[in-house]
């Protein structure tokens, strides 16, 4: 497979992971509109950012789609403005809340989290992430990267 990739066997990819079970490329593709796609959440879900607007409305989709259990996570956690009243929100319509505070962009704090959740997890949802607008000219390094922290 590897010496089918660099021999030019696959077209049009600069980047490709090869396994043993076949080679692959990244594909994003545009979704029709109205088009949820076929996933049915179920079990635990964890929403990274799971208390700001994004993840609120990602977190009123999964409990209406069937998500029993929902761990909303924040820097800040139950203190972050709103917490209490989406969790209220989502409790009415029958489904497990835990708010709890975990800073994406720290490892070893999501791994904490995570192996705590291991046993019924069945999805992570990552909103979480740093708004800091501004025009191209004035991005430095440092914003770039406190941006950038919470999405990788």
């Amino acid at each position: 497979r590897l010496a089918g990739v660099l021999a030019g066997g696959v077209a049009g990819e600069d980047q490709v992971a090869v396994r043993s079970s076949g080679v692959f490329g990244r594909r994003l593709v545009r979704a029709a509109a109205g088009d949820s796609g076929s996933w049915v959440p179920s079990g635990t879900v964890l929403v990274t950012g799971g208390t700001g607007a994004l993840g609120g409305r990602v977190a009123r989709w999964l409990a209406g789609a069937g998500a029993e259990r929902l761990v909303l996570t924040s820097r800040r956690g139950a203190d972050a403005p709103g917490a209490a009243e989406l969790a209220a929100e989502l409790s009415e319509l029958g489904v497990d809340v835990a708010v709890v505070a975990c800073d994406a962009a720290d490892r070893d704090a999501l791994r904490t989290l995570l192996a705590a959740e291991a046993e019924t997890l069945t999805a992570v949802v990552h909103t979480a992430g740093v708004l800091d607008d501004g025009v191209l000219e004035a991005l430095t390094p440092e914003r770039f990267e406190s941006v950038l922290r919470a999405k990788a």
